[in-house]
């Protein structure tokens, strides 16, 4: 009986999904990402400007500035690549955007932390960026009020 020939690519893990882990072609337009802009994100996440050359950054460029702002976090380079790998790169650098907008006293520990819990959220399934941009939204767009509508004590 003859031996089979083996295929020249190798066969899909059977626990992947078609589609999933593989690596998509890079972006090179500013379009949107999670219906985030790249504009919208430097306004939620002004630390993110620091890393960027130009004023009207594309993807890439999006992606390389929190690569440079994950070490000023304290995220080190093999937690960026795995969060890279399990969320995408534009949203891995959304994540890390995120991360830099919330004020110190929001961690428990670090933000690094922080970014480890979102990162084994994303492997698991159970991370929403989306609801977080939201929340970043509201918190942009919220106003303290001037006055109540109840009388105060005197």
């Amino acid at each position: 009986m003859p031996i089979p020939e083996r295929s020249q690519t190798p066969p899909n893990p059977p626990d992947r999904a078609a589609g999933q882990g593989a690596e998509k072609p890079a972006r090179t337009d500013s379009g949107t990402v999670m219906r985030l802009s790249t504009a919208e994100l430097m306004v939620l996440a002004p630390r993110l400007r620091v890393y960027l050359k130009t004023p009207s950054p594309a993807w890439p460029e999006i992606v390389d500035a929190a690569d440079w702002l994950r070490g000023e976090l304290g995220v080190s380079k093999s937690l960026w690549g795995e969060a890279c790998v399990a969320m995408g790169r534009e949203q891995a650098a959304i994540a890390i955007a995120i991360v830099s907008a919330k004020p110190a006293a929001h961690f428990r520990s670090t933000p690094g932390g922080y970014f480890h819990g979102m990162v084994a959220k994303a492997k698991t399934g159970e991370l929403n960026l989306g609801r977080t941009v939201w929340g970043l939204r509201h918190a942009a767009t919220a106003k303290p009020h001037r006055g109540s509508s109840r009388p105060t004590p005197s």
